[in-house]
């Protein structure tokens, strides 16, 4: 039988033995935009063959020019479920979990412990937050990466063995605050580069490399062709890694600011929403459709994706209480 591996496994890197470990390890993606599909894609087709994938966001026709996993017939399907089909189609035999939800401090605490590293591909810093809390409370490895405009971060992050996110970045910024894609842009090849740089950090960590450097930042502007290597150091009274202060998972906003003019809002308590008969009662006030099990809404010059768990994302808006005014008056009646 032919293996797929044959070139990988000629590396002194890999070797044979590195290769059965990939085989063995799982990773979980947080987040399935431009930069998680990408690093998913990459470690499938370098034989992590066990995955898990977390998102809560539907697929846009403004995500297609960055994610080669997705096809126009994909606008509007949850992009963790559309990224497991065609990640499946890749590799049949691979092993692939997915989550259509919010990677909330209990969701992180529940899947954080069952993997071997997770990835980021997540598009806001509340929810890097939260991952960094569970991964250094459960000792696991994970991978900081950032993409804007035309340029991007990448550090990995090892617990007891090199600083954490908080040791980077001490305090959460205030929303609005830090830009986002909708409003610098993004160069599409920007998260396909940054991804092989994250895809390539995390086999690095799978298998115990010598050459890893954890809390190596490393700044790339792809379209300037200029890197920057800094590196970050942990910091003495660190509330997470070295004082063991899970705050984030303790404190859990029903708001998060998402990629350009973007609110989540989550229920109040866990719940299952008939989407069907909420489409029935906001037709009366807008146009509201289900499709792909998700409920589209077009309301007061917004748009509402509603999800079956009690999830919003209203579209339109950058005032969280005013994203929450509205979902209590509309969804939560």
């Amino acid at each position: 039988m032919l293996d797929p591996y044959i070139r990988q496994k000629i590396l002194p890197e890999i070797g044979e033995e590195g290769q059965k470990t990939l085989g063995e390890k799982k990773v979980l993606i947080a987040g399935c935009g431009a930069l998680g599909t990408n690093t998913a894609e990459a470690l499938l087709r370098a034989g992590v063959k066990r995955l898990v994938l977390v998102d809560r966001d539907v697929v846009e026709i403004h995500n297609l020019h960055r994610v080669s996993l997705f096809l126009p017939a994909d606008v509007g399907r949850p992009k963790a479920l559309a990224a497991k089909e065609r990640l499946q189609e890749i590799n049949p035999d691979a092993e692939i979990d997915c989550y259509i939800a919010h990677l909330d401090p209990e969701l992180a605490e529940e899947l954080v412990p069952k993997v071997d590293l997770v990835a980021d591909g997540l598009d806001n810093l509340e929810t890097r937050y939260v991952l960094n809390d569970a991964c250094v409370k459960y000792g696991k490895p994970w991978i900081y990466t950032a993409v804007l405009a035309t340029y991007g971060l990448t550090m990995p992050i090892v617990p007891e063995k090199g600083p954490c996110l908080r040791c980077l970045f001490p305090h959460p910024p205030r929303p609005g605050t830090i830009p986002t894609c909708a409003e610098a842009g993004i160069l599409g090849t920007v998260p396909k580069v940054l991804a092989s740089l994250q895809a390539t950090t995390a086999m690095a960590i799978l298998l115990e490399s010598p050459d890893l450097k954890p809390g190596e930042l490393f700044y790339l502007d792809v379209w300037r062709r200029r890197s920057q290597i800094i590196q970050v150091q942990r910091a003495e009274d660190c509330p997470t890694c070295v004082r063991k202060d899970f705050q984030f998972l303790r404190e859990s906003s029903r708001t998060a600011t998402l990629c350009g003019d973007s609110i989540q809002i989550l229920p109040r308590e866990r719940t299952v929403l008939d989407l069907p008969s909420l489409a029935r009662r906001l037709a009366s006030l807008g146009r509201a459709e289900v499709k792909n099990g998700v409920l589209f809404v077009e309301l007061e010059g917004l748009s509402f994706i509603v999800f079956s768990d009690g999830r919003a994302i209203i579209k339109g808006l950058a005032d969280p209480n005013r994203a929450q005014a509205l979902y209590d008056q509309f969804i939560a009646r």
